[in-house]
């Protein structure tokens, strides 16, 4: 328990500095995984960063809080999932590169990583 711990902590740093290089050079990101560079999309990739520093700071927060936060690690999984099938479905209509499929395996790894650690931790509490 205490590795997954750790282990999903650096999903949530991970999580954190990829989405703060969507906030600070969304072109970056976007041409590295074959999107189209636009005003518009570079805010669209913008406006996910600051969602994804968001949900990595509440894995971070959850994990490491005194009080225990089981719908935190609840919400953060989903949020991995649902960013995961976003990916893949960019992927399938040729949106992105399929070299954006390591990002939507690296959130669906996550997403079953957290979703073992809200497991164990919601059988502790009963």
């Amino acid at each position: 328990m205490k590795y997954l711990r750790l282990i999903n902590l650096m999903i949530a740093i991970i999580t954190i500095i990829s989405g703060l290089s969507q906030i600070i050079d969304p072109s970056f990101v976007l041409k590295t995984v074959g999107g189209e560079i636009t005003p518009t999309t570079c805010q669209f990739f913008a406006t996910i960063g600051m969602f994804m520093v968001m949900f990595g700071g509440l894995i971070v927060q959850a994990l490491y809080s005194v009080q225990q936060n089981n719908a935190a690690i609840l919400w953060g999984a989903l949020q991995k999932i649902g960013a995961s099938i976003a990916v893949f479905i960019a992927i399938f209509h040729h949106l992105l590169l399929p070299v954006a499929a390591l990002v939507a395996s690296f959130d669906f790894v996550s997403f079953i990583l957290l979703m073992v650690y809200y497991r164990n931790i919601s059988r502790l509490n009963y």
